[in-house]
């Protein structure tokens, strides 16, 4: 192993390192430093390279077909313009007309021969399991993925083909919460354990937990669904980033988002997990009733407690 000089030590070329002397640039060569890229810069200061991440032959590419893109969901998180990243000002709305972008693209996509045999694969999916779909329409806006990462602060949830899916998990979810908290079920009733399972308790073996004999699939919208934009307010941005107590002299800071509109219907899909066993349907039934007063009551997705995410409880 080599043993590393000191400082006073003379190095290479025989002198030592004076103190304070500035480095030549990395790779050994000396010269003036290259010209910062001032591309991005504009007169304004508005920060405008629309992708400066992505290679240039795919820029050049991006540029001529943005406008026929039919996946909303790789337009959102993939092709995010810089300028929509950092948000919109009082002069300017890069964020809101991104968004518009995405929303013409979802339009594109629910008029496409797709939307109709992404159902039909579906369809035929769910009833290999024993299911049998139905029909739910929403009633308010839906909000699904807030959270979920990407180039904006707002997320969005998009399967791979730019539909706006429901989890079959978050599904599940709100049927369990509906038999828990309406109907008072849990783990002692015999059809709540058949459904969901249980998972061991701290202190039981593992062998003790059981899962549910019911497959919740994800719901797919139905042909002519629409994202809408929507916009929340916080009035006290420093007081949610922990800066200072919620003051009545804080700037209120709009953020636009996306959300499925009202009228949307999904389709539904309950089966039975291989092995399992409900010879007259009885459970699939049970849950299915759950879950429909769970989508009615309850909501599904973001901001529910602000109404959003409600379905009409009838086909």
């Amino acid at each position: 192993m080599r043993e590393r000089p000191r400082p006073d030590q003379p190095r290479g070329n025989g002198r030592p390192p004076q103190r304070g002397q500035a480095r030549p640039p990395s790779g050994g060569r000396s010269g003036p430093p290259r010209d910062r890229d001032r591309s991005a810069e504009r007169a304004d200061g508005e920060r405008g390279r629309p992708h400066p991440l992505l290679p240039p032959a795919t820029r050049t590419f991006w540029s001529s077909a943005r406008n026929q893109v039919a996946n909303p969901g790789l337009l959102f998180d993939r092709f995010a313009p810089e300028a929509a990243v950092f948000g919109d000002r009082t002069d300017a709305t890069p964020r809101r007309d991104f968004l518009r972008e995405v929303i013409a693209a979802a339009e594109r996509l629910a008029k496409d021969a797709l939307a109709e045999q992404i159902l039909v694969r579906w369809e035929a999916t769910v009833r290999a399991a024993g299911a049998e779909p139905c029909s739910v329409e929403l009633e308010s806006r839906l909000v699904s993925g807030l959270g979920a990462h990407g180039p904006l602060e707002i997320g969005f949830r998009f399967d791979r083909l730019g539909f706006p899916v429901l989890p079959g998990s978050g599904l599940k979810g709100v049927a369990r919460a509906y038999a828990h908290l309406v109907e008072r079920r849990d783990e002692s009733d015999p059809d709540f354990l058949a459904v969901f399972g249980r998972v061991p308790r701290s202190g039981e073996a593992h062998e003790v937990g059981q899962a549910g004999a019911l497959v919740f699939f994800d719901a797919y919208p139905e042909p002519g669904w629409r994202l809408e934009l929507d916009v929340m307010t916080p009035h006290y941005p420093d007081y949610y980033s922990g800066k200072e107590p919620p003051t009545p002299w804080q700037n209120p800071n709009p953020i636009t988002f996306l959300a499925v509109a009202p009228g949307t219907r999904y389709r539904l899909a309950i089966g039975l997990r291989q092995g399992a066993s409900d010879p007259d349907g009885r459970l699939r039934q049970l849950a299915l009733g759950w879950l429909r007063n769970g989508l009615a009551q309850l909501g599904f997705g973001a901001k529910t407690t602000s109404g959003y995410g409600v379905f009409r409880n009838r086909e």
